[in-house]
Order: C-alpha cells, then sequence, then structure tokens
C-alpha cells in the first residue's frame, strides 16, 4: 500500500515531538530514517493523548474517545484526515505495529482519569508506579522495537524496566508543579512510611526532609529498574533493538541529576535541560550499553 503520508505531515510530527518530547526525541535520531519516522508519528500521537487527558474529567474522556476511535483508523486504509493519522498508519502498515500498543496509549490514560479529588487519581504503592510504568510508558518502546525490526524477549524485557524507571522519574520530577496545584503522584505507601505532610505541602510547597527521602526511595526503584536492564537484558538482546533501548539514558541522567540535588525536586537546575545530553546519547551508543553513560 502506498504511503499516505506526505513529507509535510513528518515535519509535522517531528516538531511536534522535537518540542513537546525532547529527550524521546533525540533519542530518535540514532535510529535508521525510517524507524526515525516512526517514532515520530507514534510519539506525536502519544504528544496528542497526553494533552487529551488535561482539564475536566468529562471533556478529558471526550477527547480521549475521539483518540482511541482514531487509532482503530490508523489500522484500516482510510484514517483520519490528519497529519499524525497519516504518519501512524504509514508506520503501522510499514512495519506491523502491533495494534496493542496503540491502544493502550489511551486506554492508560484513560484509566487514570478520576473526579478532581487529588487522592482518586494518585497511586496507592509504588507497585501501581511501577505497573503504569509497564504498560504506559513501555508502549513507547515497543513501537519503536517493531519500526527496527526488532521482536525479542530480552528486547522486551529491557523495555518494559526502562518503562518502569520513566514512569518512576516522571512521578518525582512532576511533584514541584502538582504541588502547586494541591496534587501529588506520590505513592500513599511512602507518603505513609517517611511521614510526607501532604496538607502542610499544598500550602507551601517546598523541599523537606520527609519529601526527600521518600523520593529517595522513589529514585533507588527507578535506578535499581535501570541497572537490571543494562546488565542482564540489553546485553541479551539483538544488537539492532539499542538504538530503542538508548531511552534509558535521559532517564538515568535525570536521575543522577537528582542524587546530586541530594533528592530535592524543588531545585531548579533539575528543570533545566543538559546540553551534555547528547554526548551521553552518542557514548552510550557507541558503547552498546548506558552503564555509567552519564559519568
Amino acid at each position: 500500500m502506498p504511503p499516505l503520508a506526505s513529507r509535510a505531515d513528518i515535519e509535522y510530527c517531528r516538531r511536534l515531538v522535537q518540542r513537546s518530547d525532547l529527550d524521546g526525541y533525540l533519542v530518535s535520531l540514532f535510529s535508521p530514517r525510517a524507524a526515525r519516522e516512526a517514532v515520530w508519528a507514534v510519539r506525536a500521537l502519544n504528544v496528542e493523548v497526553v494533552r487529551a487527558a488535561t482539564g475536566p474529567e468529562a471533556a478529558a474522556r471526550l477527547r480521549l474517545a475521539f483518540w482511541r476511535d482514531s487509532v482503530q483508523r490508523m489500522y484500516t486504509d482510510t484514517p483520519d484526515r490528519t497529519p499524525i493519522a497519516r504518519c501512524v498508519h504509514d508506520a503501522v502498515h510499514r512495519h506491523s505495529i502491533s495494534r496493542t500498543w496503540l491502544k493502550r496509549l489511551v486506554a492508560e490514560r484513560e484509566l487514570r482519569l478520576g473526579p478532581a479529588d487529588a487522592a482518586a487519581a494518585g497511586f496507592a504503592t509504588v507497585a501501581d508506579v511501577e505497573r503504569y510504568g509497564e504498560r504506559a510508558y513501555a508502549c513507547l518502546l515497543h513501537p519503536h522495537l517493531e519500526a527496527l525490526g526488532v521482536r525479542d524477549m530480552h528486547a522486551d524485557n529491557a523495555a518494559r524496566a526502562i518503562g518502569v524507571a520513566t514512569a518512576i522519574a516522571a512521578t518525582a520530577r512532576s511533584l514541584p508543579l502538582l504541588l502547586a496545584h494541591r496534587r501529588c503522584d506520590l505513592p500513599a505507601d511512602l507518603v505513609a512510611r517517611h511521614a510526607v505532610d501532604l496538607d502542610d505541602l499544598y500550602a507551601a510547597p517546598r523541599p523537606t526532609p520527609q519529601l526527600q527521602a521518600a523520593v529517595y526511595d522513589l529514585a533507588t526503584r527507578a535506578y535499581t529498574r535501570l541497572c537490571g536492564a543494562a546488565e542482564v537484558y540489553a546485553p541479551a538482546a539483538p544488537p539492532a533493538a539499542f538504538p530503542a533501548l538508548l531511552t534509558a539514558v535521559p532517564v538515568k541522567h535525570w536521575l543522577e541529576r537528582l542524587e546530586a540535588a541530594n533528592f530535592d525536586v524543588f531545585d531548579r537546575r533539575l528543570q533545566r535541560r543538559e546540553l551534555s545530553l547528547m554526548w551521553h546519547l552518542w557514548r552510550a551508543s557507541r558503547r552498546r550499553t548506558w552503564a555509567d553513560a552519564s559519568k
């Protein structure tokens, strides 16, 4: 089947990902061109799905329903007439990308919707964050692997571990913004274990010893996942999988910066983009491992 997307459509997706998902964009540059364009399409879809899940619950559900139906049509000969739909359509037909991953992008966001009550959409345990990462974040890596022609158990296990670490890092990274809006995605078990006073933090968002201890526990779980994937799964995966597994590098790099900030998520340095990230990605790509990639 001839491609439907124009060069303008591909450029639209590229720019959207570069602007809204810079880490994913930089990782994509280490993939061959055909796979790279498929990654831009899937990540552009994810950007729009994440946007759709914001705002009032009823409106968010309507927007996500649109994307759920749009994903279904991407697997037919008549996708929606939008740049993202055409680009994803071409990617799934060219690389046989599983429908499961793209449906999950939407489904997991729908599951996270809840009433405006801050506790409703939160995580009860760290294990809940890990399960969310396996489904909502790893489903961005699996299409990348398929675009690279990789269907391998070890690569899939590495993708799941990286997805978990990414979700945990994103949870920690979002704390300053969420607390300012009287919300918190920090798992309730960590809040209880470290006696984090959320009411106090809602009133005056700031670093506290209790919050830093909870963030330390959370970050340690993510770092352990990345190290395990680097030592066990990535070496056993096909070499062609490694461009997708480079997704671990930005996560590891941010976690190490968090450690340098003494697990203070309010440290302004953590909100800045590090120009050295591209060098860390290049180094990890050359060494075929992200172990100590940001040292």
